[in-house]
């Protein structure tokens, strides 16, 4: 699909887009579509149009921008970006590193390549060219983090074998977040790099089920007992009622506030627990909508004649 078509096509979704960024840095709607369609091109291979317009809701257009900005060089983008971000890219790389000397030097070398050091031409390069704007640039830079720091390792531990069982540990835990890294005979090796959008893709979904899990977990045995009758034993209000004896509308005012209950508690989980933003935490919602979870699993077998009456 050609750049006029796409735009043709996609006119209305990249106009209510573009409205709603609240800052620009002087870029334009028709810089904003370009990258766009750039992100599409390389991430809906198939050209699917459902498929681009599932890419196209996940995108976050004032984090879009303001990379766009930031690769052209824009002062006062880069001050945005490094008030919003460079705790982020901090608190990464000491994670993954352990050592805050390290830590420091990972991040400072990554912001030399987001901010383009290397110039092709009268063209800096810069990694930010990669952001596709779909989901959160947080957790896309903490994917590149995450790929950096594996990258450093592979290139350091090539052709040296591992000693440390901890460090070997460590680094395996670590690449099957990213599997820069496959182990023969004790060596590390390369092995295919994903792209970060992926990473986080992942990443999010598999906070996202521990989160729901946790949030499960803390419910009492009678409302995952009513989840599993409604949901997997497909009985329905009416006869849930008999059941638990209680009236219909009793049982549907039940599992609307049990799932209100699930909801809170895995938004909550996911901010506190394990520091995400607002953002972040809708994108996790929206990738548990999407995402075949095991819910089963998550709400675990409640046993039991019947569901209590509710106090």
């Amino acid at each position: 699909m050609s750049n006029e078509d796409f735009i043709k096509r996609q006119a209305k979704t990249i106009a209510a887009l573009w409205s709603g960024v609240t800052q620009r840095y002087g870029l334009t709607e028709s810089d904003f579509a370009a990258r766009l369609q750039a992100g599409v091109k390389r991430s809906v291979t198939s050209g699917n149009s459902a498929e681009i317009r599932e890419f196209l809701e996940r995108v976050r257009a004032d984090e879009l921008c303001l990379a766009m900005a930031c690769e052209r060089g824009d002062e006062a983008a880069w001050r945005d970006f490094e008030t919003a971000f460079r705790q982020t890219m901090n608190s990464a790389a000491r994670a993954l590193t352990k050592d805050e000397v390290e830590a420091e030097e990972l991040a400072q070398s990554l912001f030399g390549e987001l901010y383009g050091m290397r110039v092709e031409g009268e063209q800096r390069m810069s990694k930010l060219s990669h952001y596709s704007g779909r989901g959160s640039l947080g957790g896309w830079l903490r994917a590149v983090v995450y790929q950096a720091f594996i990258d450093r390792k592979r290139q350091a531990a090539r052709f040296e074998q591992v000693e440390d069982a901890a460090e070997f540990d460590r680094l395996a835990s670590h690449a099957s977040l990213t599997p820069a890294l496959a182990v023969q005979n004790g060596n590390l090796v390369s092995a295919h790099l994903r792209q970060p959008d992926d990473i986080e893709d992942e990443r999010l979904q598999r906070l996202t089920e521990e989160a729901m899990t946790e949030a499960f977990a803390a419910l009492e045995a009678k409302d995952r007992l009513l989840l599993n009758y409604y949901y997997f034993d497909e009985l329905t209000l009416r006869e849930i009622g008999l059941l638990v004896g209680v009236h219909e509308a009793t049982i549907s005012r039940w599992l609307a506030r049990t799932q209100q209950t699930v909801r809170k508690k895995t938004e909550d989980l996911l901010q506190r627990k394990h520091g995400l933003r607002r953002g972040e935490v809708s994108e996790c919602l929206q990738i548990a909508a999407r995402a075949e979870l095991d819910l089963r699993k998550m709400i675990g077998e409640a046993t039991g004649p019947s569901a209590e009456r509710a106090p």
